[in-house]
């Protein structure tokens, strides 16, 4: 790692202030030394040195996704994936349970995930009947895309001690018939009580994070931002997996659970430790909620009714006194604080917390976050701008869910991760992908972002679009801003970690619509080849 690394005759990339693009970069003992001009990296050259042409393809800094979840896209690849093209309807689905009820030891979870009923050719959840069908022996849970909703067969119910007369959970709903019999779906809290219920081992999580660790390398993902899972006790294996090396990447972990994280946010606060706790490869990130629901349930907390069902303004998990309980404690006491808020009421409440939060305990560079920032409407971006909050938006939603949005929300969908109203703003928006509710490749994400195509080819706020190099630093330079480490990665400037990437083409010069079909040759971190395509 001390050994110098030329690299010539490229398109670099260096996410510097003035949006750089330059022929070379030098890299010595894990940093960034110089980059500049062929010229001026050849004189740096000495008998030790490495010299790699880059043969006019791009090198960039890796890729910071602010907003993934490792354990649950890694445990996802030990389970059924309902977004095989070998999955295309439920007999499909049946066949894939049977085979792994076959497999496995009587009592122990068949679990699948990604599973759509808009796109699966039967157009429904399947039923607990049919999933009792597969196995009575085996509890079952069919998570869908969303990761927000769930159906389970009678075992599985059975394990949680939810039966006809158990009531809904507060933020949650068990869907039940006409007859008040439950019918196995589970939706937000619900599911969230069950997915915790159906958690992995620590070897599951341990090998989970292996496999995901791998493949996001693979698509130059050199820095993550954990959004949460199994709680405490996923944050203890995170770290003990990055110690490790388990973990390639560098982890910024939110404080949080899918199911009861109000308590989970309370006993990190009372234990007196703050956000930044940690090292350049695992450090400790805001404390978070959960607000409301799926943008593709939908389930998001709307101020206006669905425009599919105008009665519908969605879930929300808090009441506003309850938000603030919460956050104003963790805001004094040095935390970051952010929630997953995808409709304008739930991003409206979380703005009324931080602004509450600056004005009673005043902090200098709090940068307070908002995960996903679904519906953002213009009064609620210049909100953020007011507080220097950091949205989090995703925008390869759009390709993937978009045209459910335009059905749901109407022309609210216009307003849905509006890079390009962040970018006049002069609001730091980091691109995330969400994985695994979405495409972890951040090619997709910067295909999204300048395009904001649907993945039916529709255009959806045309306005809202970015150039691809503001997509680029809003997936890099931003990113490290949103977890305070602006200073040492996201840019390719001397004194910076070399973490960066090299990928198959000029991806300046590469046609728009081709921009998913890029693919990574090289990942670096801190010095470090951690993947080689060739």
């Amino acid at each position: 790692m001390d050994d110098q690394i030329l690299f010539l005759n490229g398109e670099v990339i260096t996410v510097n202030n003035n949006d750089d693009v330059v022929e070379a970069v030098a890299v010595k003992g894990g940093k960034i030394t110089a980059a500049g001009s062929n010229g001026d990296i050849l004189a740096l050259k000495n008998d030790a040195s490495k010299v790699i042409d880059l043969e006019g393809k791009t090198l960039m800094p890796g890729f910071i996704d602010p907003h993934l979840h490792i354990s649950m896209y890694g445990t996802n690849t030990i389970s059924i994936s309902c977004k095989s093209e070998s999955v295309i309807s439920l007999d499909d689905l049946m066949a894939k349970l049977r085979e792994e009820v076959e497999s496995t030891s009587r009592n122990h979870w068949i679990r699948a995930w990604g599973y759509n009923e808009t796109l699966i050719e039967d157009r429904r959840f399947p039923t607990i009947e049919e999933l009792d069908e597969v196995s009575r022996d085996h509890p079952i849970i069919i998570t869908r895309t969303c990761g927000h909703i769930s159906t389970v067969n009678s075992r599985a119910l059975e394990i949680a001690g939810i039966n006809d007369d158990t009531p809904d959970p507060d933020g949650g709903k068990i869907e039940r018939d006409e007859e008040g019999k439950a019918t196995g779906l589970l939706l937000e809290n619900a599911h969230m009580e069950m997915f915790n219920i159906a958690a992995f081992s620590k070897e599951e999580l341990s090998r989970a994070h292996e496999v995901a660790s791998a493949h996001f390398s693979a698509k130059g993902i050199t820095s993550i931002h954990d959004a949460g899972g199994y709680g405490l006790s996923n944050i203890n294996a995170l770290q003990t997996d990055s110690k490790n090396g388990v973990i390639k990447q560098r982890v910024y972990v939110m404080v949080g659970a899918l199911y009861d994280a109000q308590s989970v946010v309370k006993h990190m606060v009372a234990a007196g430790i703050y956000t930044g706790l940690g090292d350049p490869k695992f450090r400790i990130g805001p404390v978070k909620l959960f607000l409301d629901g799926s943008s593709s349930g939908p389930t998001v907390w709307s101020r206006e009714g669905y425009t599919s069902d105008p009665e519908n303004h969605g879930i929300h998990y808090f009441s506003q006194e309850e938000v603030d309980e919460l956050f104003i404690p963790a805001h004094k006491n040095g935390w970051q604080i952010t929630a997953h808020a995808q409709g304008d009421a739930a991003i409206d409440m979380l703005l009324n917390t931080i602004e509450e939060a600056n004005r009673v305990h005043p902090r200098e560079e709090a940068r307070h976050r908002i995960e996903h920032a679904g519906i953002a409407a213009p009064d609620l971006i210049r909100r953020m701008k007011e507080q220097n909050v950091i949205p989090i938006p995703n925008p390869a939603f759009l390709y993937e869910y978009g045209e459910s949005y335009v059905k749901n929300y109407g022309e609210r969908a216009d307003y849905m991760y509006p890079m390009g109203d962040y970018q006049r703003s002069g609001i730091p928006a980091a691109i995330a992908s969400d994985s695994p509710v979405t495409d972890y490749d951040p090619m997709r994400g910067l295909h999204a972002a300048v395009t904001r195509e649907s993945n039916a080819g529709n255009v959806i706020g045309e306005d809202k679009r970015v150039s691809l190099l503001e997509a680029i630093r809003m997936y890099t330079l931003n990113g490290a801003y949103a977890s305070f480490e602006e200073d040492i990665k996201g840019s390719l400037e001397p004194g910076k970690v070399a973490d960066l990437i090299i990928l198959d083409r000029s991806i300046m010069n590469c046609d728009t619509e081709a921009l998913p079909e890029v693919q990574v040759e090289y990942t670096m971190i801190d010095g470090e080849v951690v993947y080689s395509g060739s």
